[in-house]
């Protein structure tokens, strides 16, 4: 799940304001339920048809190069879920697919680093800190994202501010065009969420929470940084 440094520095201290929720072991259920409304009307009226329109406008092939950029542009994410779950290994790969995709693949536009054997390895923040054996922290929501939780933001949110910053070292434009990647591909990631509940569920807010919960703990005792199904494809309009 690929989230951004903008919206995560406005929904962190919203979050942590909102009154607590005692429910479920859920503290920020208030928040988190307002968020999950939200996320859905973004879908329903925002995402859904904008991705429509560019679907029906965009060549096939400027798709598949976006989605690739995209996905070059996470590999640094996984370089670092990968040592904090201690897969070296696997954290060797993600930064072979991003050395050889932003040079051979002409800056991520193609990916001939699959082609080398070099299969990509996804980590999420949260699998990698409960591999470490950091006690879970509350599930939290945030716009334009989905699930999460605190200790997942907050590190995703130094993250990608130091690669915001990295990035506009060497140049606005780049920083500015990651940036602008990121949004877009947080925004497609949430309309293809596998876990969202459909509208006839009881209570689809604590559907996600269970699934999401359930996906993390998963990661943790299977083991981190197996060759995983990519969700790249997903974030294409």
């Amino acid at each position: 799940m690929k989230r951004t440094f903008p919206i995560l520095a406005v929904a962190l201290p919203l979050a942590f304001a909102a009154p607590a929720a005692k429910a479920d072991n859920d503290p920020l259920e208030l928040f988190n339920r307002s968020m999950f409304a939200f996320n859905g009307l973004m879908v329903d009226y925002v995402i859904d048809p904008l991705s429509g329109a560019l679907k029906s406008s965009m060549p096939d092939a400027v798709r598949v190069a976006g989605s690739n950029v995209y996905a070059n542009l996470t590999e640094p994410e996984f370089i670092v879920t990968n040592l904090f779950s201690g897969n070296n290994g696997d954290a060797g790969v993600s930064a072979g697919r991003f050395a050889i995709n932003s040079t051979v693949g002409l800056a991520g536009l193609f990916d001939p680093a699959t082609g080398l054997g070099l299969v990509r390895r996804e980590t999420e923040f949260g699998e990698s800190l409960c591999k470490l054996g950091v006690p879970t922290s509350p599930y939290l929501v945030l716009p334009l994202i989905g699930s999460s939780n605190v200790w997942s933001a907050g590190l995703l949110t130094g993250f990608f501010a130091v690669e915001w910053y990295v990035l506009s070292l060497i140049s606005t434009v780049l920083a500015t065009a990651d940036l602008v990647v990121d949004l877009s591909a947080s925004a497609a990631t949430l309309r293809h969420a596998t876990d969202q509940p459909g509208p006839a569920a009881r209570d689809p807010y604590a559907i996600q929470r269970a699934e999401y919960r359930d996906y993390i703990q998963k990661g943790c005792l299977d083991g981190i940084g197996e060759a995983k199904s990519s969700k790249v494809a997903a974030t294409a309009p």
